[in-house]
């Protein structure tokens, strides 16, 4: 999934000025136990745009955060294992031959109206979700599907291979293998709802909490669902503020207004770690996103040029963006399959700051010293932050005589000329679609995926092959994750892609709050959070 516009850099006056506001609110003690803990709203802090709390029409990761609160997939992502485990399904199976698979629906369900979880409400709802959705990368996850295509394409209004054999099973039936398929559940668009009633807004679902108020998608209350399969919520209710912007938020949250704020301003991050108390809220994890720079390899200067496209790569010294633009709120990477999802290799060589192996490789591809080489257009979505990595890609690429001329464009004509190839030189944001290395590989490089996630235009048929023998690998795991390191090595030795960056979470939590963890793929297990009794004193917590 491409990442789409939103603020990565930091106002430093508004912030100068926050500083000195925090240190004053923060000189009070925080550790009051109420006897309201029990019954007050857990109050939520995201930071973004809320349009649309529909599965099918979701774009933005704050939208996907509330929704979790109401709806569910039939697996979730268990991080500690780095598997697919079930949620609204009791089990699954993949026929011998890998073309079909079966799951099992736990059979304790019911959604919000009271409706009883069904296999063919399952299917309903995911043929609903996909034949409403129009974005080419959430569609393209059902393609492996016999049938999907023709759904997608308005040809059919039933997906042929999901066949609900009885009440509590479902069989999906492939076009083509796809081992990944499990994995994929855990993407909103295949999240279950109920459309007997299709007035209702938001649909039915069986989430752990239901929507009872929604002010202009700004300010919106939930409150526990006491008949949730897994049990009754430990919160009571919660009570979610969108901000525009992370300055208001991070302040609503110093003056102690919040038990959770998502994303907190970058330049705060190292106050943070230093203080002791402080450091014990804050969430910081790499999660499975990544910022990239693509290089159009059918697009002059790059196409057929193995030689500049590395050169290039060998050029960027990552760990300066990191800390001079984003303040250590990102991490170095080398490859494409970020740390902490399987298939994951420390051993991948990729690339690192060596600027006389990227003159030495400017001059074999012909260039010696930038000679004869036009000026490269590198184009972004206009947003503060990108232009800051832009303008520091074009100062560091210079030393070697590379001209770069810098191109912002608005979010929706950018996302189009994403999806035509059309641009040579230009930023890429991917947050894993599901939490498996294949949402990487096949989702960015496969020929198949062409305008659908795949925008450099690059074929490799040796990558395809291996790719799809991968997805063929339904009875060994090990096996399949051993094809998908040898398609990564084949993709970064060709270098469609200047590999920057993998996002850290940076999120805050209140002191009365327990049992909240954001996962890699920076979502929340709302049935878990706990409002408690601080554990501590934040008499020490001024910044």
């Amino acid at each position: 999934m491409y990442i789409t516009f939103r603020k990565v850099a930091i106002i430093g006056a508004i912030v100068g000025m926050l500083i000195l506001t925090v240190a004053l609110i923060y000189t009070h003690n925080l550790a009051t136990y109420t006897a309201s803990i029990d019954t007050r709203p857990f109050k939520a802090g995201l930071i973004g745009s809320v349009n649309s709390l529909d599965p099918a029409l979701m774009t933005e990761h704050e939208e996907q955060l509330i929704a979790s609160t109401l709806y569910e997939g039939l697996v979730y992502f268990d991080e500690n294992s780095g598997n697919v485990k079930p949620l609204l399904a009791k089990s699954w199976k993949f026929s011998s031959d890998g073309k079909s698979l079966t799951i099992k629906l736990k059979q304790n369900v019911k959604f919000h109206n009271n409706q009883k979880l069904t296999a063919q409400k399952v299917k309903a709802a995911w043929e609903k979700s996909f034949s409403s959705c129009k974005e080419l990368s959430k569609t393209s996850l059902i393609l492996s599907v016999a049938g999907a295509a023709d759904c997608l394409n308005g040809s059919q209004t039933t997906i042929a291979g999901i066949e609900a054999v009885n009440e509590s099973t479902l069989k999906i039936n492939f076009a083509v293998p796809d081992s990944s398929f499990p994995y994929k559940l855990c993407n909103p668009i295949f999240w279950v709802y109920d459309i007997q009633t299709e007035t209702d807004t938001p649909q039915p679902g069986s989430g752990p909490f239901i929507l009872t108020g929604n002010k202009d998608n700004k300010q919106i209350l939930l409150i526990g669902n006491t008949n949730y399969h897994r049990g009754i919520p430990r919160l009571s209710a919660i009570d979610i503020t969108v901000f525009a912007d992370e300055v208001t938020a991070y302040q609503s949250y110093t003056e102690k207004k919040l038990d959770y704020l998502d994303r907190i301003p970058l330049s705060e991050i190292k106050k943070i770690k230093q203080n002791e108390q402080l450091s014990k809220l804050f969430i910081e994890k790499p999660l499975l996103e990544i910022y990239a720079l693509g290089l159009n390899v059918n697009k002059e200067p790059f196409a057929g040029d193995y030689l500049l496209r590395r050169a290039l790569n060998y050029a960027i010294d990552r760990n300066q963006i990191a800390e001079d633009v984003f303040g250590s709120g990102y991490v170095p990477i080398k490859g494409v399959i970020p740390t902490e999802v399987k298939g994951y290799s420390n051993e991948m060589p990729g690339y690192i700051f060596d600027p006389e192996k990227a003159k030495k490789l400017l001059e074999e591809a012909g260039y010696p010293e930038g000679t004869g080489l036009k000026t490269i257009i590198l184009s972004y979505n206009n947003d503060e932050g990108h232009q800051m990595v832009a303008e520091a890609i074009a100062n560091q690429l210079s030393p070697l005589g590379i001209s770069i001329q810098l191109q912002p464009m608005e979010w929706e004509y950018y996302k189009k000329q994403m999806q035509q190839s059309a641009m040579t030189f230009f930023r890429v944001g991917w947050a894993a679609d599901y939490p498996d290395a294949d949402s990487f590989l096949y989702g960015l490089f496969h020929s198949s995926m062409a305008g659908k996630g795949n925008y450099t235009g690059y074929h490799n048929p040796q990558v395809d092959k291996i790719l799809d023998a991968a997805r063929a690998e339904t009875k060994s795991n090990a096996e399949r994750l051993k094809l998908l390191r040898r398609a990564e090595e084949i993709i970064v030795d060709d270098a469609p892609f200047i590999w920057l960056l993998q996002k850290k979470s940076a999120a805050m939590t209140g002191t009365q709050t327990h049992y909240l963890s954001v996962n890699r793929m920076g979502m929340i297990d709302w049935f878990a959070v706990e409002l408690v009794k601080p554990e501590f004193s934040e008499e020490n917590t001024s910044i």
